[in-house]
């Protein structure tokens, strides 16, 4: 409708509006740049001068000299600076792709750009229609991010067309307020704590609850950029209020947002003022601010959790801004004064003033106090056998009260969210913040957790087991973790996953005995609900690597070695050779331990299993295990060769060429021109040279390149090789069979 009055408003003195373009042939008779300084001019018809835009970037394009490139920005900021407010949006709209054109392919662009589109940007970020708003904001953050953008022009320009609101309408209040959080990342923190805190904290007492929403929503990014005791000074009293506004929105934002805050205050702030707002906002009567305030509870109690390291930095951070911020502080007293209109409105007429000077040590705890009877009930007979004064050292115990709680409270809170995941998710961070001297007091939520009917909470809490039980005492974790740490093995795919991929850091905090408990539980590494899933097959792999050095040699061989055998002739490569990287770990345990009736089953079962298979793809799979153990160094020449070269050198001549160029890469690069075949004897030199002469005669090429033949174009094709074995069929089968068969 406005478009409408704007066209109306320039026909006003009753002459009609030209609706006519100009004939086609002259159209194609003149150039973009043509057509761009003829419809620009046109006063009379609105619809000219919005065809005008179309032809800006092709005129620049296809621009050749100097005056015709100030022509066209000269007319793109008249296009710009147009009464009819369609024409405006259409050429801020182009602004990106100008300014992107320009720093690309021409000099001294950033001048240009200062002196024909900058000061439209600046003046129309405030302006009354939305579009043109959405424009000139977006183009100025693309000024931002190609750095175009002066010090001297923030403060001069940006910041008071930002920072000016008293007369500026709601909706440019809260896209103002969003800018200034974006373009924090670029504006030094003297301007931020100058300008940009005092009208966001200026602007939390607004009237328009939506434009407190938005407050209360940067004040999270805010408070990443700006010292630590800027955000105790200026932030944290500044939230505190909003967790009281009327208008559940806001005080929800707020909930959303305490949790950075709480990273980056001082842990007074954090205790004596964030603490009971957050218990405020647990005990809200809207269920959606409740439900925000549960869903970072866990969150918010682990930034208790500080080292002391932290703490020093931070003591460094405060002492080097405060003189920053003491010289700032009289230039917010003044900007936080409410003006004579907002004294009296109905907002602040109900409101307690907003607070600037906060005394830690006289701020009142009566959140604290006025935790429900029932609540304290629980909380004592839950910890009566514990220390209480240890606990209270380390956070506010009603926030604990309220986490032990968090299964009843997310049902009882009417609303379908993830409180419960969200809490499964923060739990390592609790534990860490409660240390494993106050684990009973979580222990039980931890159980219930384990026990949730949704499996993307027992999955979470899975994938974290490894990390609580390091937290823990070894005997905490045989009584309360090996319970559920059982069940989770029994669990569905999705979370079994979870326990497989930490299985071997979660064993290694066990007792050996209690470890060895585990050891037939290990099939459940090859049993899945879905046989396609191939992934957990392979993370199967990888944990029974992980595994070798926890067990001696004589589990290694009862029940690690087997299941690795039988992922070896895995259907998918990736499997297999995964595990081949886990039957090298098992022949070093071996090795290092001086098992010889294991080693002497494991031998036997590789040159029968893969050495000597009818499946093409296991004779590689030899090739490659005997590269693995090379490569591991624990034998000497005349060991690695009595334990594998016969079998391996017996593989030139096999009928596939995948496997002969296995052999031929693995001998050419590892076994000649070193020390390990300094270190042979005749007999064996003279094998591995006959088999380097009969791969360099191979009849194919690519064989003959691997041990440093000619590599030679092909002039006809090659017959196809009857002999190929492409039969999968031990594979398909994924059945061996171990040790001794008599």
């Amino acid at each position: 409708m406005s478009d409408i009055v704007d066209i109306l408003d320039s026909t006003s003195n009753n002459d009609p509006i030209n609706l006519n373009v100009d004939d086609d042939s002259d159209e194609n008779s003149e150039t973009p740049f043509q057509r761009l300084l003829h419809l620009h001019t046109s006063n009379s018809n609105y619809n000219d001068r919005k065809n005008a835009v179309k032809y800006i970037l092709d005129a620049l394009r296809l621009v050749n000299d100097v005056e015709s490139l100030y022509q066209i920005l000269s007319c793109t900021k008249k296009l710009a600076d147009d009464i009819v407010t369609q024409v405006q949006i259409d050429t801020l709209e182009k602004f990106i792709l100008i300014i992107e054109y320009l720093i690309s392919n021409v000099e001294n662009a950033d001048l240009l750009i200062k002196e024909y589109l900058f000061q439209s940007i600046i003046q129309t970020i405030g302006h009354g229609n939305n579009r043109i708003r959405k424009a000139s904001q977006s183009a100025l953050i693309r000024l931002f991010e190609l750095e175009q953008i002066k010090a001297d022009e923030i403060e001069n320009d940006i910041i008071p067309a930002l920072c000016q609101l008293e007369k500026a309408c709601d909706d440019f209040k809260n896209e103002s307020i969003l800018l200034m959080t974006r373009l924090t990342q670029y504006v030094s923190n003297d301007l931020i704590l100058k300008y940009f805190v005092p009208t966001i904290v200026q602007q939390s007492s607004s009237i328009a609850f939506q434009t407190r929403k938005t407050c209360a929503t940067s004040i999270g990014d805010l408070s990443t950029v700006i010292p630590p005791a800027a955000v105790d000074q200026y932030l944290v009293p500044c939230i505190s209020n909003l967790c009281s506004d009327p208008f559940w929105g806001v005080r929800k934002s707020c909930a959303e947002v305490i949790h950075p805050l709480a990273q980056v205050c001082s842990k007074e702030s954090r205790w004596n003022i964030l603490s009971p707002c957050l218990i405020q906002l647990l005990q809200d009567q809207s269920r959606w601010v409740k439900t925000a305030a549960l869903r970072i509870l866990g969150y918010f109690i682990s930034t208790f959790a500080r080292t002391n390291e932290n703490d020093e930095q931070i003591n460094k951070d405060e002492s080097k801004s405060n003189d920053q911020i003491d010289n700032l502080c009289s230039n917010l007293q003044e900007n936080v004064q409410l003006t004579t209109n907002d004294k009296f409105n109905d907002f602040n007429y109900w409101r307690e003033p907003l607070l600037t000077d906060i005394n830690f040590d006289e701020v009142i705890r009566s959140s604290l106090s006025q935790s429900s009877t029932t609540r304290k009930q629980s909380l004592l007979e839950l910890s009566k056998n514990y220390d209480h004064d240890d606990v209270n050292s380390i956070l506010p115990i009603e926030l604990l009260d309220y986490y032990t709680n968090l299964v009843e409270q997310s049902y009882s809170s009417g609303v379908e969210t993830d409180i419960i995941h969200q809490g499964a998710h923060t739990f390592p961070a609790v534990v860490l913040t409660l240390t494993n001297k106050n684990w009973n007091l979580i222990r039980d939520i931890h159980k219930k957790f384990a026990e949730d009917l949704q499996w993307k909470v027992r999955r979470t809490l899975a994938y974290s087991l490894h990390a609580i039980a390091e937290l823990l005492t070894v005997e905490q974790v045989e009584e309360d973790l090996c319970p559920i740490f059982e069940s989770f093995l029994r669990d569905v795919d999705e979370v079994k996953i979870g326990i497989l991929s930490h299985l071997a850091q979660f064993l290694k905090v066990l007792q050996i005995s209690k470890r060895q408990t585990y050891l037939d539980k290990l099939t459940c590494l090859t049993s899945v609900d879905n046989q396609r899933n191939w992934r957990f097959r392979l993370e199967s792999a990888n944990q029974l690597f992980e595994l070798t050095p926890l067990f001696s040699s004589s589990d290694i061989g009862d029940y690690i070695s087997p299941l690795v055998f039988a992922m070896a002739v895995d259907r998918v490569a990736e499997v297999r050779h995964t595990a081949i990287k886990a039957l090298s770990g098992c022949y070093a345990k071996f090795n290092i331990e001086n098992a010889e009736n294991q080693l002497e089953v494991f031998l036997d079962d590789c040159h029968r299993v893969f050495g000597s298979s009818q499946d093409w793809k296991l004779r590689q799979s030899y090739i490659n295990l005997c590269e693995s153990i090379y490569k591991l160094h624990e034998d000497t020449s005349d060991q690695y060769s009595l334990r594998f070269l016969g079998t391996l050198l017996s593989l030139k001549e096999d009928p596939v060429v995948n496997v002969r160029l296995s052999l031929g890469t693995f001998v050419y690069q590892n076994l000649v021109h070193n020390d390990f075949y300094n270190g042979l004897s005749d007999d064996w030199r003279s094998q591995l040279d006959e088999c380097l002469q009969m791969l360099l005669v191979d009849r194919d090429r690519d064989v003959r390149a691997s041990v440093g033949g000619v590599y030679e174009a092909r002039g006809t094709p090659l017959p196809l090789d009857n002999n190929n074995e492409d039969s999968d069929s031990s594979i398909q089968n994924n059945t061996i069979t171990l040790g001794d068969q008599s």
